[in-house]
């Protein structure tokens, strides 16, 4: 299960927060945006251009612009995601 709520979307920058349940495995994605992620609580696994790393409160990930990435909830877990620029594609999905 995912939920995302757009905290702000200001400018060329965007911040939000995504809830993602104990065995949630993402799809691949890929998008222009650079990305940062914040985990605020939870482990995740990140897979970033091929690179997997483990992820607890308190971690980041970078993730540039158009590098292809996924990740899997082991615990848990509730993410802030940076985006520059803003991502339409979420903003779409809170209507």
């Amino acid at each position: 299960m995912v939920s995302r709520e757009v905290l702000s979307s200001t400018g060329s920058l965007m911040l939000v927060r995504v809830h993602l349940a104990e065995g949630f495995r993402g799809d691949v994605d890929q998008h222009p945006q650079e990305q940062i992620s914040y985990i605020e609580k939870g482990i995740v696994e990140f897979g970033v251009d091929g690179k997997k790393k483990i992820l607890r409160k308190g971690d980041t990930q970078y993730i540039p612009s158009n590098i292809k990435h996924q990740v899997k909830v082991i615990e848990e877990c509730v993410i802030l995601d940076v985006f520059t620029p803003v991502r339409q594609d979420i903003l779409d999905q809170q209507k």
